[in-house]
């Protein structure tokens, strides 16, 4: 250990912070092994300056790398598609993100903003070991939210519960993309089982945290729903993200 430490430092890691932080990034090489040959997101035309500028006001927890697959969602919106919901807003970041993504494709078409603004109202036990009712996100305001949002005409913020808010939202079917962030089980699966077959074929469905050891029930949500309805192609992505695929009406 102290031969290394000594290499280290020679290579100008100097302090333990620095040593703990290469240890951490050459355990998880496979997330950015290459990196250097890979294109810039940050340099996508459109795509750049805006998750730049959503990320600087600091309203969202979605880094680069997951903005850019809601990006890519608005991109390939079917024609078809009649509105864009997301549920988890918390303090409006990523709907920001979205909502500027849609006027910036042409896609002039209803969004909704879907959230309890006090946190979860329900949990598994079993699952969702690490989140309880009222505990998490719950100091995001739905007033602040909406003055946040207010130039975006074509977005509505709808608090509450998103069981007993899914069935009074004005679209109704012609969904191109849910975006789905909600951490546990029980409200995952709910927004699945209720928005999957209101989607377009060839629209999609994000699942954030599908991949995180943090929300386990997300991810057993998506592959109960996955193993049962043949009609969804599911993708684990890098950025621990799930995307749903519908394929047929």
């Amino acid at each position: 250990m102290a031969a290394i430490t000594r290499w280290l430092r020679a290579l100008g890691f100097r302090s333990r912070e620095e040593r703990e932080r290469l240890d951490l990034a050459t355990r998880y090489e496979h997330y950015w092994y290459n990196a250097q040959k890979k294109i810039d997101l940050t340099k996508v035309d459109g795509f750049g300056r805006l998750a730049r500028r959503v990320r600087d006001q600091r309203r969202t927890y979605l880094h680069v790398d997951r903005l850019y697959t809601l990006w890519q969602g608005v991109a390939s919106l079917p024609p078809s598609s009649k509105a864009v919901v997301e549920i988890g807003v918390y303090r409006g970041g990523s709907v920001r993100f979205l909502g500027e993504a849609l006027r910036l494709h042409g896609r002039e078409i209803p969004m909704y903003a879907c959230d309890t603004f006090d946190g979860h109202t329900v949990v598994d036990a079993a699952a969702d070991t690490r989140h309880a009712v009222g505990k998490q996100f719950t100091g995001a305001s739905v007033e602040k939210v909406r003055g946040y949002l207010a130039d975006l005409p074509l977005v509505e913020v709808v608090p509450g519960d998103i069981q007993l808010t899914a069935p009074t939202l004005d679209v109704q079917d012609g969904y191109g993309l849910v975006h789905i962030d909600v951490d546990v089980y029980p409200i995952t699966r709910f927004c699945l089982e209720h928005f999957a077959p209101k989607l377009v074929a060839g629209g999609t469905i994000v699942v954030d945290d599908y991949g995180f050891k943090t929300c386990p029930g997300a991810k057993q949500a998506v592959d109960e729903f996955a193993a049962a309805h043949p009609e969804f192609r599911r993708w684990h992505l890098l950025t621990g993200q799930a995307l749903l695929v519908r394929l047929s009406p």
